[in-house]
């Protein structure tokens, strides 16, 4: 599938690339390297998001590039669309278009619901998925591609933490510092840095927080989101706060939702898969992470 995603890229003149709602370091970082890189050949990409940029991420290259809706006219104009980071059709956040649909992703529930798939399951994020795109096109990675793809993998990785991050992984991630991608501001901004509200969240959090046994868990009401003026797109990111209970082999979180659903998500360590679960409640994602 590698050629046909790279013949459909070269030609696409005016391509759509969707990131996921509620969207994270990879679906952003990805779309915007790839941005960078069919600029770069001349094609005048759209970037669309149901959601908007969290504010961790707005000092890309390119952020302020993407819409949440497109005019008829920008409608019509696509030649391609280009599915980043997304898991299913329906991550896709109503934006896909009739025209030739590309996925790069690497998410294992991913069905392959493109026209063209680069589906790569042992990925640690599409950004990984990406590079090889970027670099059969024969695009330059310049210092802005690199920081953007670094962006992808030390956020999916949780900065190179997780246990699928393998010497070709360590490789890329030196690659990409050599072509001048910016590590410490990635790991500053996206790992680092929390904003006054979210550390009010992950008290609330924290004070809700069970355990029986290997499993951990905490709810977020809407009445403490709403409380503390949180959107239900913002990322609370505490999937991963809760993964960090040394006890604890499987945590969950449940956030209460403005429609009267509630988000789940899941961690495991390794030998546990909770894509099972996820997949089997409708929703998908990764072995240790859905």
């Amino acid at each position: 599938m590698m050629s046909e995603a790279l013949a459909l890229l070269a030609r696409s003149r005016r391509p759509l690339l969707i990131a996921h709602p509620r969207p994270d370091g990879d679906t952003i970082g990805s779309s915007l390297a790839l941005r960078l890189a069919l600029l770069h050949l001349g094609a005048a990409p759209l970037l669309a998001c149901v959601d908007p940029v969290p504010q961790t991420f707005a000092y890309l290259p390119g952020a302020e590039a993407f819409v949440s809706q497109l005019t008829d006219a920008q409608r019509a104009a696509v030649d391609l669309v280009v599915a980043v980071d997304i898991s299913d059709a329906a991550r896709a956040g109503g934006l896909l278009l009739p025209a030739p649909l590309l996925v790069i992703d690497h998410h294992e529930t991913n069905p392959c619901f493109g026209d063209v798939n680069v589906v790569d399951h042992e990925a640690v994020a599409t950004a990984q998925v990406l590079f090889p795109l970027l670099t059969g096109l024969g695009v330059e990675v310049t210092a802005d591609i690199a920081t953007c793809l670094l962006t992808g993998i030390l956020t999916d990785t949780r900065g190179l933490r997780t246990s699928n991050v393998t010497p070709e992984v360590l490789a890329l991630v030196m690659a990409l510092v050599q072509a001048g991608g910016d590590y410490q501001q990635v790991v500053y901004a996206a790992l680092d840095a929390l904003s006054f509200q979210q550390m009010k969240a992950w008290g609330v959090a924290l004070s809700r927080m069970e355990r029986e046994g290997q499993l951990a868990w905490t709810t977020f009401p809407l009445e403490e989101k709403e409380a503390l003026g949180f959107e239900d797109h913002d990322d609370l990111d505490l999937g991963n706060l809760l993964a960090r209970v040394a006890e604890a082999e499987i945590s969950a979180t449940f956030l209460e939702m403005r429609d009267g659903t509630v988000k789940v998500s899941l961690r495991s360590r390794p030998g546990y898969d909770v894509a099972r679960i996820a997949r089997a409640l409708g929703g998908g994602g990764h072995r240790n992470a859905a």
